[in-house]
């Protein structure tokens, strides 16, 4: 079974800063973003699958229907909103699920749920990374340790460990990106 990543398509819009209220620029927007995840969802793995979710209806006057996109394209209707819809679909997927999201109250809900979450920027960041160039595996971050100046046998405020060594939530947050 592979991983299945849920999309807050209007998140994931605003996030670019790309979000407007008129319907004919939104339009554009919601084609520009299924496009480029048609492009995404080729370079994956074929076991993954992605739902983008949008709130509200589809309108008539603005019909919404692709096929062969290799993904579903989700609307709200009578549940009432996109975040709704996230959260009771990453409850049904429980750990196989990554939510993109920049909610903080669907962030709080879904990890809940076993879900891993990840930013909707840092999301689309990976999605132009990954159509650009390979990413590289592992990113290397050198610092100076900090001399203490007190050598008068006290104790040091040292921390031991590797100090290039990531915590391990920002491990955890880059494993989440590998497998998108």
């Amino acid at each position: 079974m592979g991983r299945i990543v849920l999309i807050d398509g209007y998140n994931v819009i605003g996030s670019q800063g790309r979000f407007r209220k008129d319907r004919e620029v939104l339009a554009r927007e919601r084609e520009s973003l299924v496009r480029t995840l048609s492009e995404y969802k080729s370079q994956l793995d074929p076991e993954t699958e992605i739902q983008l979710v949008f709130d509200g209806f589809p309108s008539e006057r603005e019909p919404f229907r692709h096929s062969g996109l290799g993904f579903s394209v989700i609307f709200s209707e009578e549940e009432g909103s996109a975040d709704a819809v996230l959260i009771r679909l990453s409850e049904r997927y429980g750990s196989r699920a990554i939510v993109v999201t920049s909610d903080r109250e669907v962030i709080l809900r879904v990890q809940g749920t076993g879900a891993r979450v990840v930013g909707a920027r840092e999301f689309m960041d990976r999605v132009g990374t990954r159509r650009a160039t390979p990413v590289p595996k592992a990113v290397s971050f050198s610092e100076k340790p900090v001399e203490d100046d007190d050598n008068d046998g006290s104790r040091t405020t040292r921390k031991k460990g590797n100090p290039r060594r990531l915590s391990k939530k920002e491990r955890a947050r880059r494993k989440t990106l590998l497998n998108l």
